[in-house]
């Protein structure tokens, strides 16, 4: 039996701060750990990353700088990383630290590799100075530090993640009815704690439209707004917001978006949205903080069926969730949450990841485009039906279905995004 609490508690753990994108910043979380413990002059740093590291690591734009890469990724975290910061560790980044950083990648002592094991998530740095050798391994999740060893001397240990699939999870077996129930329950005093995600991830929306940030997406689009191309609505105010904040995000920018099961764009992909179809709406702030709430727990919810990592774009778990959030503030019941998440599923399930960058951007607006018109559709009770494609008799039988098409049938898929991506960066 899910209660209110758990849901409030999963809210809590699984929407955290952090600065950058979160794979590269996890490289640098690990290479913070290990400098910290071994002290010495730097002979070798050697970076061990499984596939979608590798893929999720290469092409974004790292905080502080106006550069992307994994060896800098690696670098700022040895010459200015903070590990207790988690996953803001390159917070106090600033240009003496990106010139030591540089320093070091061209003494050549970083080395890049592909990790022979089979976990989906895997993080290890070894590092070799003078007197030392050490090594800091982050597993499963993004701040899950497993190890922390100096020569033999372990400092840290902490279990390994092992929940693949996580069938017994309780993020797995809350349905969409325990969100709507439980989250329609709740008073504004129980999401208080939301209007820190909001604030975060609105700021940064709001500053990358302001700064002009990234390929200039949402710019564009308030041009075309203005000039009549495109029209003064809900769909086209909430896309723009939201591409803003991921450009913004995924350029470099030093603000922190509220991260959703790990990922910064996920996390504003699921709130910014919600706050403008609110803005558009004049929908009360206890509605807006609801559909929020639900928009982060549907999103969690589906992605257990995933997986953190995977050959599908988060977008696609993310869109469900704003989906049924924007459902709630059209003044929807959980029968139309069910109807718009079958159209997001007949819609972009077959999006592909291919690796977090600057054009994730695109992704977002696409995700924004196709949460709003499936609310729609799925207020007047309008959805794919399950003799259609993938789509099952209910949502949860098509969130199943696309979960097995992930988990088993992509891998392949995922493997030759990889190598390509892999050739392209000579690693």
């Amino acid at each position: 039996m899910i209660s209110k609490s758990d849901i409030i508690d999963i809210l809590k753990a699984d929407i955290t701060p952090a600065l950058g994108c979160t794979e590269p910043v996890a490289i640098a979380l690990a290479t913070a750990y290990i400098t910290s413990a071994v002290t010495e002059e730097i002979e070798e740093l050697e970076v061990l990353l499984s596939q979608n590291i590798l893929k999720n690591a290469m092409g974004v734009g790292i905080p502080g700088t106006s550069e992307r890469g994994i060896k800098l990724a690696t670098a700022l975290g040895a010459v200015a990383g903070v590990p207790e910061m988690q996953l803001e560790v390159l917070k106090f980044v600033d240009e003496i630290n990106i010139k030591e950083a540089k320093e070091l990648i061209n003494r050549d002592v970083i080395k890049v590799k592909l990790a022979e094991n089979d976990e989906l998530f895997w993080i290890e740095v070894n590092i070799k100075t003078q007197n030392h050798t050490g090594s800091a391994i982050i597993q499963g999740k993004h701040t899950n530090l497993i190890l922390l060893k100096v020569d033999d001397v372990i400092l840290q240990e902490n279990k390994p993640y092992l929940c693949k699939g996580c069938v017994d999870n309780i993020r797995r077996k809350m349905s969409f009815n325990d969100v709507y129930e439980l989250v329609n329950t709740m008073t504004e005093e129980d999401l208080s704690f939301l209007n820190e995600v909001i604030e975060k991830n609105y700021q940064i929306a709001k500053h990358g439209l302001e700064s002009q940030a990234g390929y200039k997406i949402a710019n564009i689009m308030q041009e075309n707004i203005k000039k009549g191309i495109l029209g003064d609505d809900m769909v086209n105010y909430a896309t723009m917001m939201t591409v803003a904040g991921s450009e913004a995000r995924m350029s470099g920018c030093q603000l922190p978006a509220m991260a959703n099961s790990g990922s910064g764009n996920q996390g504003i992909t699921l709130t910014v949205p919600i706050v403008a179809s609110g803005e558009k709406l004049n929908s009360s702030k206890l509605d807006i903080l609801k559909a929020v709430a639900i928009s982060h727990l549907i999103s969690i919810h589906v992605k257990t069926y995933f997986g953190v990592l995977s050959a599908i774009c988060g977008i696609v778990n993310a869109t469900i969730g704003v989906a049924c959030g924007v459902v709630y503030l059209l003044g929807g019941n959980i029968d139309n949450m069910r109807a718009a998440t079958q159209d997001v599923i007949g819609d972009i399930s077959g999006m592909i990841c291919d690796g977090a960058k600057l054009g994730c951007s695109l992704k977002v607006a696409t995700g924004v485009r196709t949460a709003i018109n499936s609310a729609v559709l799925g207020m007047a009770d309008i959805h794919v039906n399950s003799y259609e494609g993938i789509n099952g008799n209910n949502c949860e039988e098509s969130i199943t279905n696309l979960g097995k098409i992930v988990v088993s049938g992509m891998k392949e898929v995922d493997n030759t995004i990889i190598s390509i991506m892999l050739a392209k960066n000579e690693i």
